[in-house]
């Protein structure tokens, strides 16, 4: 009977799964056919962007900031920093290669990209801090995710970090090897862990960094820098109201 139980569980798991997975890609097809001009023809989004179609800066652009409003609005989880993916509007894959696209456009050649690069290298800073908040959106149902603040920290701390090293955490005062050994700095703040069991803190200068535990003790390398503490929330979150396209 108990293995009978088990068998439910996991067959109910996998159905909330394809429903919630069905429902973004659905979604985010829907976004594409919606904006696209009638001309193209398009009625898939594209295996990968190109920057020199407007249409494709749009439609990044769109998704991210929905993205982005989602982990603003999240209102069972509004105080946790570990949400369900089935909270993300689209396909977390999607996202993920939105934010890097319209990433390597700020990150690119001025004169390549015109406008969207002046307005993106704005926005560069939090479109990197939402890049890593999508570690932070677990693949496990919203039943299982404690909602209050310290119990959310918990469960992830032990589910994904504890298990794999239960030394390896870092504090205030450890040192990051930004780039390499002799040029360390000092942890002033502990953000929060990704499943990887990789962790995001803040160091003393102010920057954002990615690392994982280091060979000796209170040493911790960088596996990358983020953004600047100040990076906020993105500016080109759609106003509420407003259709995605005409935001």
């Amino acid at each position: 009977m108990h293995g009978d139980s088990i068998r439910r569980e996991l067959s109910s798991r996998s159905s909330s799964s394809r429903e919630h997975e069905e429902r973004q890609r659905l979604r985010y097809v829907n976004l594409w056919t919606s904006g696209m001009p009638v001309e193209r023809g398009a009625t898939l989004p594209p295996d990968s962007f190109d920057s020199n179609v407007p249409e494709h800066v749009r439609f990044a652009l769109t998704v991210v900031g929905e993205y982005d409003e989602a982990r603003e609005s999240s209102a069972a989880f509004v105080d946790c920093l570990y949400r369900p993916v089935s909270d993300l509007p689209y396909p977390q894959v999607e996202i993920r290669r939105c934010c890097e696209f319209l990433i390597a456009i700020a990150d690119g050649n001025a004169a390549s990209f015109g406008a969207d690069h002046e307005f993106l290298v704005r926005e560069r800073d939090a479109l990197g801090i939402a890049l890593f908040s999508l570690d932070h959106f677990l693949d496990l149902p919203a039943s299982e995710i404690p909602r209050q603040k310290m119990q959310n920290l918990a469960f992830v701390k032990h589910r994904y970090v504890d298990r794999a090293n239960p030394h390896a955490t870092p504090k205030p005062g450890d040192v990051v090897l930004i780039g390499g050994p002799g040029s360390g700095q000092s942890i002033a703040q502990v953000i929060g862990v990704c499943d990887t069991s990789d962790w995001m803190v803040i160091t003393e200068s102010g920057l954002s960094v990615q690392v994982a535990a280091g060979t000796e003790s209170g040493t911790w390398n960088q596996v990358k820098v983020i953004a600047p503490a100040s990076a906020g929330w993105l500016s080109l979150t759609p106003p509420a109201g407003m259709s995605a396209w005409e935001a």
